[in-house]
């Protein structure tokens, strides 16, 4: 799949298939994320893989109750150990990955990130950034529309 076919494609996807996700996906998935850039390319992040249902039973208490972290096969914890990386493209280069290998994910921002550390014993320096289900949409939610560039774009101004 191209870069661009990707970014077509891919959607916050909020609702999965019990499908497990194959290892090596996974694995490819995980890569993306340390091929990523970071400031200075000092590397300060850590993912947490949680496929525990239990683990993620928690999870989905710390954020809101959302279903999608108990439905989908992994949930994915992204991590920055230093302040740097706190923009983190590495979820970017996830996300497009995971389309190109036919999963969908979705990028949480709204968790009780302290309660979140205390479930997955992460150390007070260490910053959670994002947690991501990951797995294979159900197909019952459409892509939903992009604004058109003359909308969003300026030239040398706002």
């Amino acid at each position: 799949m191209e870069v661009m076919e990707a970014l077509l494609q891919r959607q916050s996807v909020k609702s999965y298939l019990p499908t497990p996700v194959e290892p090596e996906k996974l694995a490819q998935v995980l890569e993306a994320g340390r091929l990523a850039p970071s400031a200075f390319n000092r590397q300060y992040r850590r993912f947490i893989v949680v496929d525990d249902p239990a683990v993620k039973h928690l999870l989905r208490e710390k954020a809101g109750a959302q279903p999608m972290i108990e439905e989908a096969p992994v949930v994915l914890v992204l991590c920055a150990t230093e302040e740097p990386d706190f923009v983190m493209p590495c979820g970017a280069y996830m996300m497009l990955q995971a389309c190109a290998l036919g999963l969908g994910t979705c990028w949480l921002g709204a968790f009780d990130a302290q309660a979140v550390k205390a479930v997955l014993k992460i150390p007070p320096q260490v910053r959670v950034v994002t947690m991501m289900p990951l797995g294979y949409h159900d197909g019952t939610q459409p892509r939903k529309p992009r604004k058109p560039l003359d909308e969003i774009v300026g030239h040398n101004c706002y």
